[in-house]
């Protein structure tokens, strides 16, 4: 298998790790705690839901792209 997958992998990890703080950071703990998605009266918008399943999932996905890497070597 040619040694250019090792490093793309590699960097595909990393930006999903990236991804998974951004959606968590800028999409979820902003919204959720500063302007009192999590703790209103109201459920939870469907935006801060979605956004929270994107970020596990990116969180998930770099996981497994770090088994994928291990897996080249």
């Amino acid at each position: 298998m040619p040694q250019i997958f090792k490093p793309l992998v590699t960097v595909s990890a990393w930006l999903m790790f990236i991804l998974a703080w951004v959606f968590s950071v800028f999409v979820i703990i902003v919204p959720g705690l500063v302007e009192g998605e999590i703790t209103g009266t109201e459920p939870p918008s469907m935006n801060f839901l979605v956004a929270l399943a994107l970020s596990i999932g990116f969180a998930f996905a770099g996981g497994f792209l770090l088994l994928v890497r291990k897996k080249l070597e």
